[in-house]
């Protein structure tokens, strides 16, 4: 039976305040136990903030797939699925770096239909719903009323799933593409907190945001966030690993154009 949207956004809601509230404290106190390695680091905060997450989820809808970032995906065939991520930019977070957060989409039959996203250290959350439009700390969301710079005077954010970091010949086209972007735009930037610039992209901030074979834990709850703050996007990275979102069709363009120029050679 398929669930209301507001309703499993409030617990979405709950779930990455809670969550928030937690890695605010942890981050302040400036203790951080993990693993680490030359790529990437697992905090022991990772895993308590996912399970608090767990948590509220569970305990509204227990009979939900959960798919989380510090755990196997729960072996369901239910229609609702939670895609988590619990500490999106962990490195940051490790390093003293104030930007990251905490993402939870739901996907209905695989499509995700509600996205929630919250910055602990600058309280910002973001909510959407499918076809319901995106809200920023309650207040409705539209990035296209901006008005955007142009792209010569912009800046672009620079999304890269650890997949194509660790990915020899993906690397070698990451720094292509990011040296591609760099001559059409003032900046790009790249925050390894996905989810940071996904908001940055949502409320008009930024001029656009290209996503390279991203990561699925921060990608459904981004892409919905975008769409639903009438974000122009070409999303086609079930079908080549590639996003490309701004808050006009003329730039999401160009930066499309420029994506595929760059990579036609690999």
């Amino acid at each position: 039976m398929q669930q209301s949207t507001a309703a499993l956004a409030a617990v979405a809601r709950e779930a990455v305040q809670d969550t928030g509230d937690y890695l605010r404290e942890a981050f302040r106190n400036g203790r951080v136990e993990g693993d680490y390695d030359s790529l990437d680091v697992k905090a022991v905060a990772d895993r308590e903030a996912q399970q608090r997450v767990r948590s509220v989820i569970e305990a509204n809808y227990p009979d939900h797939a959960f798919d989380g970032e510090e755990s196997d995906f729960t072996t369901t065939d239910h229609d609702y699925r939670w895609v988590v991520d619990p500490l999106d930019g962990t490195n940051n977070f490790a390093s003293g770096l104030p930007k990251f957060a905490s993402a939870v989409a739901v996907l209905y039959k695989r499509a995700p239909v509600v996205a929630a996203i919250y910055e602990p250290l600058v309280d910002d959350l973001y909510i959407a719903e499918r076809d319901g439009g995106a809200t920023l700390n309650g207040e409705p969301l539209r990035a296209a009323d901006g008005s955007s710079l142009p792209l010569a005077h912009g800046t672009v954010a620079f999304v890269v799933g650890l997949g194509a970091v660790t990915d020899p010949e993906l690397a070698q086209q990451v720094e292509t593409l990011e040296d591609a972007l760099g001559d059409h735009c003032k900046r790009v930037v790249t925050t390894w907190a996905p989810c940071v610039d996904w908001g940055l992209l949502a409320r008009g901030s930024i001029e656009g945001l290209v996503a390279f074979h991203p990561d699925g834990y921060e990608q459904h709850a981004g892409s919905l966030l975008a769409a639903e703050s009438g974000i122009e996007a070409v999303d086609t990275v079930d079908e080549n690993g590639r996003y490309v979102g701004a808050p006009d069709a003329e730039t999401a363009a160009r930066l499309a154009e420029t994506v595929d120029e760059t990579l036609s050679g690999y």
